[in-house]
């Protein structure tokens, strides 16, 4: 046998990135795949690299469902839309750089950002300051004014799709078609017409900036929580909720979350008026002002204090051969478990690669066996699900299993108990990983006790909620809310590192009925 031709290139890949399964491809066009970054309604991303390497060769790729190609008009419509998105300028928004609409299914890759999500930011530090806050209006103006040069509407912009780097936001994944049905779920950042059937314009993308910014400045939803349906009907025929707005900034917003589309401001108008207020509420400095467009002197004044997560570095072995010969996997990640011991402030930690799949079949087979492990858990663990540690908003969903700490849980005081406070009380079960990811359906059966605020009667004896919801409203909840201790059960059969979870009920305890 002739030896295969190899090489290995490193890459900074991104913390907590997840292993690929049995059933996700190795290779999509000319990347290589390392990794999933997340899933949900759209589609699947992966982290992948390109063969030939070079400064970063690390990309984002995502795969489209099948309603992406329902029909050769979708296919071919799908196709235009990205050649337009691919030629947008891509300092504030993040373009496809290649793409294939003609096999299935079809996939679009992505420069990877680094960055945090804005809808995650908010959940961390609440709402922005106004320096800050001016930044990224004036940032997210910017990215949408390059897309409707192109005469491209974003469609879907909301907190999720919007990347905060250090260097200042960046938008992601603009509407494609096929998403017509799944856009329900972004019924708070669409506007009045969009909900009544109207296609997306740049009118509806800047009521959806304003939408975007108000939450950003106030860490609320501007027309609250609850079904997409019920959210919609507010949208069109209630007013936001703009308390907390600096006053600089309200009457900008008001306008842009104008029920009436021509009402709005263009968003130019959108640009300029966002530098003139920072204009008029900044003093000026002796300082020497950074070459670059007025949004570059915002962001060098005020985006200040982005931390982007830290990529860790990872050895890659590539097989060199024609992806076309036969080989015994597509995608070779070392003869064995790579590890690459990594000393960050005195802490040895282990980034592991890829096993290729013959191999992966013979460390299983000595192993120990994947059911017997889980006959001895707890069938309905107490986990913390915590939003700040969420990969985005479509899953899989992380969370920790916890046990009371000292065997003994406070609830004297339940009546000002915050879910931090409640989570205090809960440590780490020992010898358990320290966080673990499950999918959870949008039909999941869900009782809720607080963080749905439903009252002392939807709470049982057990300091179990009782409040039905779905797995859809809880998901959205770890979108923008607050920690959550909850018991789950895993359902029938599911087994493995990312696990399928049926029920969730939420535990807290019962305030004293007055």
């Amino acid at each position: 046998m002739s030896r295969r031709s190899q090489k290995e290139i490193s890459v900074l890949v991104p913390p907590n990135l997840v292993p690929l399964t049995s059933e996700d491809p190795r290779r999509i066009g000319p990347y290589l795949v390392i990794g999933r970054i997340g899933s949900g309604r759209t589609g699947t991303v992966y982290a992948a690299v390109l063969p030939s390497g070079g400064a970063d060769p690390l990309v984002t790729v995502k795969t489209l469902h099948a309603a992406h190609v329902s029909d050769d008009r979708t296919r071919a419509a799908l196709d235009q839309r990205l050649h337009l998105l691919s030629s947008v300028d891509r300092r504030c928004y993040v373009p496809p750089t290649a793409f294939d609409t003609s096999v299935t299914p079809p996939w679009l890759a992505m420069k990877y950002v680094s960055g945090i999500p804005l809808a995650q930011y908010a959940r961390r530090h609440g709402a922005m300051g106004q320096g800050r806050l001016i930044a990224l209006a004036a940032g997210l103006a910017e990215g949408l004014s390059a897309l409707h040069i192109k005469n491209v509407a974003h469609g879907d912009l909301k907190p999720s799709n919007i990347l905060l780097s250090s260097s200042g936001p960046r938008i992601l994944d603009c509407a494609l078609p096929g998403d017509e049905s799944l856009l329900r779920h972004s019924a708070a950042w669409m506007s009045p017409e969009r909900h009544e059937g109207a296609p997306q314009s740049p009118a509806s993308d800047v009521f959806a900036w304003g939408a975007v910014v108000a939450f950003a400045a106030t860490g609320r939803l501007p027309f609250g929580l609850g079904e997409p349906e019920v959210v919609a009907a507010r949208v069109r025929g209630e007013e936001p909720d703009l308390d907390g707005v600096p006053i600089t900034l309200l009457p900008l917003l008001e306008r842009a979350l104008d029920k009436d589309p021509d009402s709005r401001p263009s968003v130019r108008e959108l640009l300029g008026s966002t530098i003139a207020i920072w204009e008029s509420t900044t003093e000026s400095t002796e300082e020497k002002e950074p070459r670059g467009t007025a949004v570059t002197r915002v962001l060098a004044r005020e985006w200040q204090g982005i931390v982007e997560p830290a990529r860790l570095p990872r050895m890659i072995q590539i097989d060199e051969r024609e992806p076309g010969k036969r080989r015994r996997t597509p995608l070779v990640v070392g003869g064995a478990l790579l590890a690459l011991a990594l000393v960050v402030g005195g802490v040895l930690a282990t980034v592991n690669a890829m096993l290729p799949s013959g191999e992966a079949e013979e460390q299983r087979a000595s192993s120990p066996s994947p059911d017997a492990a889980e006959s001895e858990e707890d069938p309905t663990p107490i986990v913390r699900f915590d939003p700040t540690e969420q990969q985005g908003d479509d899953g899989p969903w992380v969370y920790t299993r916890v046990e009371p700490a000292g065997g003994e849980l406070d609830t004297e005081d339940a009546a000002f108990l915050t879910p931090r406070d409640w989570s205090e009380q809960w440590v780490n079960v020992e010898e358990t990983e320290p966080e673990e990811q499950a999918v959870i359906p949008e039909d999941a059966e869900v009782y809720c006790a607080n963080f749905c605020v439903p009252g002392p009667g939807h709470i049982d004896e057990d300091d179990r909620g009782t409040f039905e919801m779905t797995g859809q409203e809880f998901t959205e909840y770890l979108g923008w809310g607050d920690v959550v201790i909850a018991e789950v059960e895993f359902a029938e059969g599911s087994t493995g590192g990312e696990r399928e979870i049926a029920r969730i009920t939420e535990v807290f305890p019962a305030p004293p009925e007055e």
